[in-house]
C-alpha cells in the first residue's frame, strides 16, 4: 500500500515532545549562573549599570539592540580608563521582545552586532513561525498533549536563533547577567530565569534551553499557549530557603518579602502544583524592572544586596547606578486605525494585551524609579557621614519621547508583531541613540563619574 510524503512526516513527527526542564541531581554542575558567581573582569567598582528591556515585538526588539548600539557606541572615562559604556553594563533584565536581544547577547556577546539584524531583526519571524504550525509534519505532535504551540515556536527558535544553546552557555564570559523574565500563571508572580527561581522546582536552570525561557518571556495569551515547567517532588535543601520561613513568621500583607514568600510556598507542594505554566512576562511587569531586579528571590531578603549582586563589601563601593529602560511601549492610534481598516482577529489580541499593559507601564516607571532611590537612601543611611553617597540616574527612553508630532505618531504606528520592514526596523534601531542622547539625566550621570 502507497503511503505518501505527508503520512509519513505525519507518523515521524509523532514523537516530538516538549523540552521540560531536569532536576536538581548530585551531578548538577557546580557552576550556577548567579549573579554573584559572575566575574566583573574590568568593571568599575563604584558604578552599577542596570538595562531593562520592555515588550513590544520586534519593535522592542529593534529598540533594545539600539540601545546596546547606542552603548557600544559611547565611551566613558572612569578612573582614567576609557571604554565603552557597554562594557560597563552589570545587568540586564528583559521581558517578552526585549528577551530575544537579552538573550542573544548575554549568549552570543559582540557577535550580536555582526549578524542579529540579519538573522532576526530583518527576518519574517512571524511568517516563519505561521509556517511551521501549519506544516502538515506537526499537526500530529500539535495534537498531542505533551507539545503546543508554544513549544513548536520554542523548538522553531532553539533552532534558528539560539542554536540549541542552555542556561550554561549564558554569560560565560561574565558580566552582564542576563535575566530573562516571564510570568507564572499559577501565582499571577513575575518568573525570572535565574538558579534562585529554579531552586524552588527543585530543577537545575543550567541544562534549560534559553530558547524555551525566551519563548515563556515572549507568549503572549491566546496567541501561543503556555510554556510548561515541571515542579519536581524531591525535597531538596535548595528548595527550604530560610528568609521564605522567616518572612512568612514574621511578615504581614503588606511587606514585600511575606507577599512573595507567601506565593513561593506553593512550590513547597508539588502534588498541588505539578506543573508551572509560563506566559509572557508583560502580564505583571512588562518593564522588567519590578518584579526582578528587587524580587527577595533575587537578594534572599536582603533588599539592599538588590539582585544578589553585592556583598557587604561591595556594597560599601557603590556610587552611582545608571538605570536605563528601553521602553517600546505601544501608544495608540495603531497602522490599522489610521487606515480606517477593521482589525484583524490577531491585531485585537494585541491590541487589547497592549491596552492593559499601558495601564501599568506609567506606574511601573515611576514605582521603579521610587524603589531604586529608596534603596540608594537606605544604603546611604548606614554609611558614614563623609562617605560618598549612592546616586541614582534614572534613564527612561520611549516612543513618547519623540518631540515631533507626526514622527511620532508613525513609530507609534509601528507594529508589536514579529515581522517588521527593513526600514521599520532601521528607524526604531536608529531611534534609540537619539533619545539616549537627548536624556539629561544620562547626561548628568557621564558628568558624575569618577
Amino acid at each position: 500500500m502507497a503511503v505518501s510524503a505527508v503520512t509519513c512526516l505525519l507518523l515521524l513527527s509523532g514523537c516530538a515532545s516538549r523540552q521540560w526542564n531536569q532536576p536538581i541531581t548530585g551531578s548538577t554542575s557546580a557552576r550556577t549562573y548567579r549573579l554573584s558567581d559572575q566575574h566583573a573582569g574590568d568593571n568599575a567598582k563604584d558604578v552599577f549599570v542596570i538595562l531593562a528591556f520592555s515588550g513590544g515585538g520586534m519593535r522592542s526588539a529593534a529598540f533594545s539592540y539600539g540601545t546596546l548600539k547606542a552603548l557600544r557606541d559611547t565611551e566613558v572615562t572612569i578612573h582614567g580608563k576609557t571604554r565603552s559604556l557597554l562594557d560597563e553594563v552589570d545587568v540586564i533584565s528583559s521581558v517578552s521582545g526585549g528577551s530575544y536581544t537579552a538573550a542573544y547577547y548575554g549568549l552570543f556577546g559582540q557577535r550580536i552586532f555582526q549578524d542579529y539584524e540579519r538573522d532576526f531583526l530583518l527576518r519574517d519571524v512571524e511568517g516563519e513561525m505561521l509556517s511551521t504550525l501549519a506544516n502538515p509534519s506537526n499537526l500530529l505532535s500539535l495534537a498531542s498533549s505533551r507539545f503546543n504551540r508554544g513549544d513548536l515556536a520554542a523548538q522553531w527558535l532553539d533552532n534558528y536563533i539560539f542554536e540549541h544553546k542552555t542556561f550554561a552557555s549564558m554569560s560565560r564570559d561574565g558580566l552582564p547577567y542576563i535575566i530573562l523574565n516571564a510570568s507564572d500563571l499559577n501565582t499571577g508572580m513575575t518568573f525570572s530565569f535565574v538558579p534562585q527561581q529554579f531552586d524552588f522546582l527543585c530543577s537545575d536552570l543550567n541544562a534549560y534551553p534559553v530558547a524555551n525561557a525566551v519563548m515563556a518571556s515572549s507568549a503572549v495569551p491566546g496567541i501561543f499557549a503556555p510554556i510548561s515547567l515541571h515542579n519536581f517532588d524531591e525535597n531538596c535543601a535548595q528548595r527550604r530557603q530560610e528568609w521564605v520561613f522567616r518572612a512568612l513568621n514574621a511578615g504581614t500583607g503588606k511587606d514585600r518579602n511575606y507577599e512573595v514568600a507567601r506565593e513561593l510556598e506553593q512550590y513547597f507542594r508539588p502534588g498541588d502544583m505539578p506543573v508551572i505554566r509560563l506566559v509572557d512576562g508583560g502580564v505583571t511587569d512588562n518593564l522588567g524592572v519590578r518584579g526582578s531586579i528587587m524580587s527577595p528571590i533575587l537578594h534572599y531578603g536582603h533588599a539592599t544586596r538588590m539582585s544578589g549582586a553585592f556583598t557587604a563589601a561591595e556594597l560599601d563601593q557603590i556610587v552611582d547606578v545608571l538605570v536605563i529602560v528601553a521602553n517600546a511601549q505601544v501608544y495608540s492610534p495603531y497602522e490599522w486605525s489610521l487606515k480606517g481598516k477593521d482589525p484583524g482577529l490577531i491585531d485585537m489580541i494585541f491590541a487589547s494585551f497592549d491596552a492593559s499593559l499601558n495601564l501599568l507601564n506609567s506606574e511601573t516607571i515611576q514605582r521603579a524609579h521610587q524603589n531604586f532611590q529608596a534603596w540608594a537612601d537606605i544604603v546611604n543611611s548606614r554609611r558614614a557621614p563623609r562617605a560618598a553617597k549612592v546616586r541614582v540616574h534614572f534613564v527612561s527612553l520611549t516612543f513618547d519621547d519623540i518631540a515631533d508630532r507626526s514622527e511620532r505618531q508613525k513609530f507609534n504606528a509601528i507594529p508589536t508583531n514579529l515581522s517588521l520592514t527593513h526600514q521599520q526596523v532601521e528607524d526604531v534601531v536608529a531611534l534609540a541613540p537619539r533619545l539616549l542622547d537627548r536624556s539629561p539625566e544620562f547626561h548628568r550621570f557621564r558628568l558624575t563619574l569618577p
